[in-house]
């Protein structure tokens, strides 16, 4: 069989992927990229931003965030069920990968909070500027890192516990490339819906409306049949440790009307405290200030009839939204800007979509919606308590976010889950070394981005945005650097 030499051989030309590829080629060894697409960048193309502690921007805006504070944050966060060392390493890099990226030209507009209490970590990308993964590709191809694109991966290579390459299949057939170390950056396993069904039980797509995590267009395989091996995959099957994917998903009007916060831009009314929010049954199931976090949101969603919550809100309160303001904002996360609300709607409409409409009563809503006329009850009810107790004994809401749903037009929205990726499988410990079962490092094979982040347990941290490009871009750094350092040492 035909083989190829190389020292540091990575698997995926992804946000985790060719930041290992640079800093692999930074430290003098030979770099092969090895993309199973045509395109490279993923598809994402590096994010809007990136999630760090202690930077220069950070400071200039007095955000004294410290390394400590976040770290213990998280760690409660997650009730200690993550690598703290990890965490650890992965924020106290963070800072330094900011300053590496604008040094190669990723031009960092502001800092956002992604809602009303988030820290501002999200280092967030200038609109319109060039994508962090468009200028991470020409920066490797500056450092003399060689893509093999349109290849796909079969096997991992070893020699007793130890990785040596692995078999490739291009056009022209298949052939064996030796390393003395690999990396594994394929970005995750949400490619595969059949493969996440079978791990989580969850469906990606949208085959059951009424059941199924809806994704971005083109984000699962069409034919999981003919699809190349996933990385979690390669590695199960060299002893690497087995732990459970997190899907990253938030509350969503479904597509193709998610946006930031869940929503398209125009109708940030449909994320404010002051709604009231139902399930099939007409009853309200949360605290509809936690529309603030979506994945927190999401998760009260993801337990009711259908996985299915309602937004409502009246003309009175969009009235007061337009007028006074709205408490929860999105800071500098803009789309499709160049329509009105009420241009958004129409277009919606026209498009037959109907998890966005009007009604001018709430009977009408319910037969329109779907919804036990329970809900009348449910709106009486908390009317009543904000009338008479001026306070909400059921869920004990901010009395600053109480007002009565009443009026002669009522606006709701269908919330679903929706999905960003899907993240972990397998385990990687403060070097980026994958680890078998017994958490022993698999010598000669590393890890990198969303096929071995298990740093949420099972929701990702919205106080936290930006994390999983940049985890993607610091443990793939991480990786290429010790990668290079293990080939320059065999």
């Amino acid at each position: 069989m035909k083989t190829f030499e190389t020292d540091v051989a990575i698997i995926g030309a992804g946000t985790a992927g060719i930041p290992a590829a640079i800093e692999a080629a930074r430290s003098k060894v030979r770099v092969d990229v090895f993309e199973q697409s045509d395109t490279w960048g993923g598809p994402a193309k590096g994010g809007n931003g990136v999630f760090a502690v202690g930077s220069k921007m950070q400071k200039l805006k007095q955000f004294t965030y410290t390394k400590e504070e976040i770290l213990r944050y998280w760690m409660e966060y997650t009730h200690n069920n993550v690598d703290a060392r990890l965490v650890s390493e992965f924020i106290n890099r963070s800072a330094d990968t900011v300053e590496w990226l604008s040094e190669m030209g990723v031009d960092f507009s502001d800092l956002i909070a992604y809602y009303p209490g988030a820290k501002y970590v999200w280092h967030f990308r200038r609109d319109g500027s060039a994508f962090i993964g468009d200028i991470l590709k020409k920066t490797s191809d500056k450092e003399g890192v060689t893509y093999h694109m349109q290849t796909k991966v079969n096997r991992l290579i070893m020699d007793g516990k130890r990785c040596i390459g692995f078999e490739a299949e291009n056009a022209e057939g298949v052939y064996e490339v030796h390393a003395k170390a690999v990396i594994i950056a394929t970005g995750g396993t949400g490619k595969r819906a059949d493969f996440v069904k079978k791990e989580t039980g969850w469906q990606l797509g949208e085959e059951d409306p009424d059941t199924d995590i809806s994704v971005f267009p083109h984000f699962c395989y069409e034919d999981p049949t003919t699809a190349p091996k996933l990385g979690v995959e390669l590695g199960w099957e060299v002893g690497a440790m087995h732990t459970r994917l997190m899907i990253d998903s938030f509350a969503s009007i479904p597509a193709p009307n998610f946006g930031p916060g869940g929503v398209p831009a125009q109708l940030p009314w449909f994320r404010q405290p002051q709604n009231i929010c139902v399930n099939y049954h007409g009853e309200r199931f949360i605290d509809e200030a936690e529309m603030r976090n979506g994945a927190f949101m999401g998760n009260a969603i993801a337990i009711q009839k259908k996985q299915t919550g309602f937004m409502i809100f009246t003309q009175q309160m969009r009235e007061h939204y337009d007028n006074v303001g709205m408490d929860y904002e999105m800071g500098n996360v803009h789309f499709m800007d160049d329509l009105t609300a009420d241009e958004y709607l129409e277009m919606n409409w026209k498009r037959g979509n109907q998890d966005i409409m009007i009604y001018e009563s709430l009977e009408e809503l319910c037969e329109g919606m779907g919804i036990d006329r329970r809900l009348i009850d449910t709106v009486k009810e908390y009317n009543d308590n904000i009338k008479n107790l001026k306070g909400d004994p059921i869920f004990h809401k901010d009395p600053a976010y109480l007002m009565p749903i009443e009026g002669s037009r009522y606006y709701v929205a269908r919330f679903k889950r929706h999905a960003y990726g899907v993240m972990g499988g397998m385990r990687i410990n403060y070097r980026a070394e994958l680890l078998d079962t017994q958490t022993d490092p698999i010598p000669g094979l590393y890890g990198a981005g969303n096929d071995v982040n298990c740093l949420y347990t099972d929701t990702y941290p919205f106080a936290l945005s930006g994390n999983t490009s940049s985890f993607a871009i610091n443990s793939g750094r991480i990786a290429g650097q010790e990668a290079a350092k293990y080939a320059k040492s065999h």
